[in-house]
């Protein structure tokens, strides 16, 4: 029998306190894994093999007392696994794919430095909270853009002209003839650079209202070598987009988006006939009870990138702050509502945290 204290259950008591502190633990873990990604501790480990601290040190080149301490409390945590007889530490494989591997599809190890924004924005958020509003995209910085590209573009690179829109014969076989496809919300400009890759023939456009995103993803291009076959824009679709395209897509931007419906109206009316909107999301529901016991353990992910990031940039642009989890159903409904009559659901098993839809006039 529990144990209580003026009808107070004890024992949950402490199994509760045993999962904060375990989010606490967690949380000052955060600054550690961001420092890793900055100095590239993780790739050396998984380089190195079983090493022991003073041979980490003298290898990175850095203060044996922190590696010593960092790689301590990485072994507590379960990320590095230790050897007591030898006194030496390991990044295992399976760990590196997730940690250390930036072309792994599960990578990431880049998302620890974009959370050094949350952090810092935390009293923007409190007024929000009190008055409204939100932080703008402008107030994220550049740490928080690098890592994001950083954690995106691996599933671009894998799977994008490999199966994302394989799926779509038709549009497939548009852009190996030479036909159009458009970005919208790309970004530093991932996606665009291996579609253009992917597709050498077919006319490639980003679009993105975000100058600093624009400037990146034209830095991109040419480093890639595909400037010539790429063209990046400042645009917001609300106010229309130009031209035809076979294929447009939004990747996780529609819940982003300020004005989500007016966006995919411009949309509707810039595909071609047969033509295609591909938009990807997170695979979350649409509702709290479904996001409570999520299979995959999405939904307090969902949320709360929604208050950090995605709803509170939308909000401070005065748009409807639609928030990260919107579900299938409030998606079919918006593309209805903006001129698509066919909303085709895609899963793919190796993109388990995102969920397709192929959206068609």
């Amino acid at each position: 029998m529990s144990a209580t204290t003026s009808g107070i259950d004890m024992e949950s008591v402490q199994r509760f306190a045993g999962k904060v502190f375990a989010d606490l633990t967690a949380e000052q873990m955060g600054p550690l894994s961001a420092v890793a990604d900055r100095l590239g501790l993780f790739q050396s480990l998984a380089e190195l093999g079983a090493v022991s601290a003073t041979e980490f040190a003298r290898h990175t080149g850095l203060h044996e007392r922190y590696i010593r301490e960092w790689l301590s409390a990485m072994a507590c945590h379960g990320y590095v696994q230790y050897d007591n007889a030898n006194e030496t530490f390991r990044l295992p494989p399976e760990h590196a794919m997730v940690l250390a591997d930036s072309e792994s599809a599960f990578y990431l190890g880049s998302t620890f430095s974009m959370a050094e924004a949350f952090w810092r924005h935390v009293d923007q958020l409190a007024d929000a909270f009190r008055h409204g509003g939100g932080i703008p995209q402008s107030g994220f910085g550049e740490r928080f853009w690098c890592g994001f590209e950083r954690f995106t573009g691996p599933a671009f690179r894998r799977f994008l002209c490999q199966q994302w829109i394989p799926a779509l014969p038709s549009v497939d076989a548009a852009l190996r003839a030479g036909g159009s496809a458009a970005d919208v919300g790309c970004g530093n400009g991932q996606a665009v650079l291996v579609l253009a890759r992917g597709y050498p023939r077919a006319t490639v456009v980003g679009y993105d209202n975000f100058a600093p995103a624009i400037a990146a993803a034209i830095t991109n291009a040419r480093a890639a070598q595909v400037q010539d076959r790429v063209r990046f824009e400042m645009r917001d679709v609300v106010q229309g987009v130009p031209g035809t395209f076979d294929l447009i897509t939004l990747f996780d931007v529609l819940h982003d988006m300020p004005h989500p419906k007016p966006a995919l109206e411009s949309i509707a009316h810039a595909l071609r006939p047969g033509g295609t909107c591909l938009v990807a999301e997170f695979n979350v529901f649409g509702d709290l009870a479904h996001n409570i016991e999520h299979p995959l353990g999405l939904g307090a992910f969902g949320y709360s990138v929604s208050i950090n990031y995605c709803m509170t940039q939308a909000l401070a642009a005065g748009g409807v702050g639609t928030g990260s989890c919107m579900g299938e159903e409030r998606i079919r409904a918006l593309a209805n509502e903006s001129g698509f009559n066919s909303v085709q659901r895609l899963d793919f098993p190796e993109s388990p945290f995102n969920v397709f839809y192929a959206l068609q006039p």
